[in-house]
């Protein structure tokens, strides 16, 4: 098994027994192994992008769904980024204090997403949902907070529980969930908590719990919940910010207005950023000296030139493409249809899920009925076979996470069409693996 794949990689395999050697597990994010040591292989080290494509240190190319954990909607190696880093870059990397760009960028997410009253940068989306929570919890003088169980909100302490079936964590990390989806599981969460509830935070689309889309009024339910609890509604909209549409998801597509928001990912255009904001009145406590605040942000590089040189320009180019949107959701819908049908059509037990842009693959034990739910995925999924999926998608030059990943401007029509005749090759040789 793998045996084309470990042939051309003999530079990564080297690269990972050294790293194996000095890191652990020989990596810096658990995910970063795509589920390809499962199948005893390794991952491949990359070397470089440009537009859909990466290559890796051994010379081979791929088809790249993954994009920098779905950061990079314009593509690798935008020459409007890449010539907004080099032009800040031979003013100094960074100079610890105030620059010119953030106070653009800030106007510009503004314009882009007025609820954005008031604002922070940061550096990653885990600072930027452990501040948002944290200015909740001041506003309401409430302590706790509750998240869609499978919902990925960065590694802080907050909010790293309940990530995966059968969501059970040890006590040092419980915390309140609902199931995404299931409207009856927010009522019974607010019956029993709503006076003591602080904030609700979720993604509009759950990520790494499935990939779902909300059902028709879920995040409106979420909405009136807090309203009649007084609890903070929190958008994480790290990863579908600006990734759907010009702006949020939440608020455009779905028609629901949270009380704060997170961004990232794609407003850094590839360098690390982190953005929490929302209501004034909330997002005041963060202000030196507010009477009832308390430090909620900061660090080194907290609005680091680059990012936000970078962000500047990404979200101009986004301005600047913003009609251009549907064609790309159409193209990520038409593509999980097409595969969807070909799964259908072959008794091969997978699902592809997202919307527009955003295509995972789910590798199933047996078939699950709508609504779908991070807890019905996660009680069928197949993640012997997830991972042999993914490793070979990798083995024929595809490369991608959660089955699949996010779709960027700078696909082309072959490279869709590729993605779909790699799946349909490698499909029938997964369902037939045998545990």
């Amino acid at each position: 098994m793998l045996n084309q794949y470990i042939s051309k990689t003999r530079r990564s395999r080297d690269l990972f027994e050294r790293a194996e050697r000095v890191l652990c597990g020989g990596v810096n994010h658990n995910i970063r192994t795509f589920g390809l040591t499962t199948h005893g292989a390794y991952p491949p080290f990359m070397a470089r992008g440009e537009g859909s494509h990466i290559w890796d240190v051994d010379g081979n190319e791929y088809i790249d769904w993954w994009m920098t954990h779905f950061a990079k909607i314009l593509g690798h190696a935008h020459p409007s980024v890449i010539a907004a880093i080099r032009e800040q870059l031979e003013n100094g990397v960074h100079l610890g204090a105030l620059n010119e760009a953030q106070v653009e960028l800030a106007e510009l997410l503004r314009r882009a997403i007025p609820l954005l009253e008031k604002m922070r940068f940061c550096t990653t989306g885990a600072e930027a949902t452990m501040y948002a929570t944290r200015l909740a919890r001041l506003y309401t003088g409430r302590h706790l907070v509750a998240k869609a169980r499978g919902g990925w909100h960065g590694g802080n302490d907050s909010l790293v529980y309940h990530l995966k079936y059968p969501f059970t964590d040890e006590p040092i990390f419980a915390g309140l969930s609902f199931d995404f989806n299931d409207s009856d599981s927010v009522t019974e969460l607010f019956r029993e908590h709503g006076e003591e509830l602080a904030a609700v935070i979720v993604e509009p689309v759950l990520g790494a719990g499935g990939g779902l889309p909300p059902e028709r009024d879920f995040l409106r339910h979420l909405r009136e919940q807090c309203d009649a609890h007084g609890s903070v509604l929190i958008f994480d909209e790290i990863i579908t910010g600006f990734r759907l549409c010009y702006g949020s998801a939440g608020v455009e597509l779905f028609g629901v207005r949270p009380d704060l928001m997170t961004l990232g990912k794609i407003v850094g255009g590839g360098m690390p950023i982190g953005i929490y904001g929302g209501r004034e009145e909330i997002m005041r406590l963060a202000e030196p000296g507010a009477k009832g605040g308390r430090w909620v942000g900061g660090g080194t590089f907290s609005s680091h030139p680059l990012s936000m040189a970078a962000g500047v320009a990404v979200i101009r180019e986004l301005e600047r493409l913003k009609n251009d949107y549907r064609r790309l959701n159409t193209t990520g819908d038409t593509f999980r249809r097409n595969i969807n049908t070909y799964f259908s059509d072959e008794g091969i037990k997978a699902l592809s899920t997202g919307t527009g842009s955003i295509a995972f693959v789910n590798w199933l034990r047996h078939d699950i009925e709508p609504p779908l739910t991070a807890t019905k995925l996660g009680e069928a999924a197949d993640h012997k076979r997830l991972d042999l999926f993914q490793s070979l998608l990798f083995e024929q030059g595809v490369f991608g996470f959660h089955g699949l990943g996010a779709i960027s401007f700078a696909h082309t029509k072959e490279d869709i069409s590729r993605t779909l005749d790699v799946a349909r090759e490698v499909a029938p040789i997964v369902q037939a693996y045998d545990q």
